[in-house]
């Protein structure tokens, strides 16, 4: 019987067509699935510049004629601007890093002495200004940026922070902001920032030091060669810290305890007078107030802040006689403190605002010892 019963079940997988010992061990084979080909995605416009070049244009403003923007983009991520107003003797300066934005066809510059900005790349050779949320402007007025496909480096007149070394007869910069290094020439107060970093090192020579100084960036003869490359040079001599680096100045300052350079009285550009003390306002907290000077005589009082808001309120005032410019530069810094009810920081950057939030101050952090 039990022979019967094998016999009948080895007939009953032989009429399947599959041997018995395959049909005990090996699973049925899955069928491979067909693998759908992959979407290819838009080119993003912003990897269509052809870097390093220079993009013009003169864009609107809500109360000038316009302002010349000259703009230069370097594939290694870092931007050097310059912005002219027509109607007014103001030029002002910046420097940082670009980078794309999130959204595509968008890129976002942030710099040392303005909120960040959007351009939306059109094409190789144009970008077009966007807000600050990055949206597009409804305007028919022109907020677009041309280039010529060409590099012409825009000369930066404007206050610097880095790491600075002397060693073997050669002096280099590192620019904190953007991380470059540039030669410094050997002229301006560039022997007091030697002099400095020198007694600073006697312990260990070469080690870079944090300087500040107000200086220019641009191109100048190489030391060997022909060529011209780009050059720092030192203007004003503003002072050498060893105990600091570049970290702190990407960092973004606090309101209270920071030296802060005024760098405009609105949209008009601030500088010391005659070689005069450099006008700046020092917050050292609301329980301690506040020091400010545009250069003559020096004004004390104390402020409240909550949150964004903040009001200063008047106190002590040297009074010294001061010769024009610095009497009417005393008006204006009088007017700011008196209207100023908001603040934003920027990175190294403070903006006063009055009660309508127009801006009447901005300020630049300088870090002491």
């Amino acid at each position: 019987m039990r022979v019967a019963i094998a016999i009948a079940f080895a007939l009953l997988l032989g009429s399947c067509g599959v041997p018995v010992d395959q049909a005990t061990m090996e699973p049925p084979r899955a069928q491979p699935v067909p693998v759908q080909p992959e979407h290819s995605h838009d080119p993003d416009p912003v990897d269509e510049l052809s870097l390093p070049a220079s993009f013009v244009g003169t864009l609107p403003c809500a109360d000038c004629a316009g302002i010349r923007h000259h703009l230069d983009l370097w594939p290694d991520g870092v931007f050097h601007l310059r912005m002219e107003w027509l109607d007014t003797p103001g030029v002002a300066y910046d420097r940082g890093r670009w980078r794309k934005a999130p959204e595509p066809g968008v890129i976002m510059l942030r710099g040392a002495s303005e909120p960040p900005l959007r351009f939306e790349v059109k094409g190789p050779r144009m970008l077009r200004k966007l807000d600050l949320q990055g949206r597009p402007i409804r305007s028919d007025l022109p907020y677009e940026l041309i280039s010529d496909g060409t590099l012409i480096p825009v000369e930066l007149s404007l206050g610097l922070h880095g790491m600075f070394r002397y060693y073997a007869d050669a002096a280099r910069f590192e620019e904190c902001f953007t991380g470059r290094s540039y030669p410094v020439a050997m002229k301006g107060d560039y022997l007091d920032l030697e002099r400095a970093y020198l007694r600073a090192q006697k312990p260990e020579p070469g080690a870079p030091l944090l300087a500040t100084f107000e200086g220019d960036i641009n191109l100048q003869p190489a030391m060997e060669g022909d060529s011209l490359i780009p050059t720092v040079s030192v203007r004003r001599f503003i002072g050498l810290f060893p105990h600091q680096s570049c970290e702190r100045s990407r960092s973004t300052a606090s309101l209270d305890n920071t030296y802060w350079k005024i760098v405009r009285f609105g949209a008009d550009a601030v500088a010391a007078v005659g070689g005069g003390r450099e006008p700046h306002l020092l917050l050292r907290g609301p329980e301690k107030g506040y020091a400010a000077t545009v250069g003559c005589n020096q004004f004390a009082g104390g402020y409240d802040r909550d949150g964004d808001r903040i009001e200063l309120q008047p106190g002590p005032v040297t009074l010294m006689a001061c010769q024009p410019p610095l009497a009417e530069l005393e008006d204006r810094l009088m007017a700011m403190l008196d209207a100023a009810r908001s603040w934003a920081i920027y990175g190294q950057v403070l903006e006063l605002f009055d009660a309508s939030g127009v801006s009447v101050a901005t300020f630049e952090a300088v870090y002491l010892p």
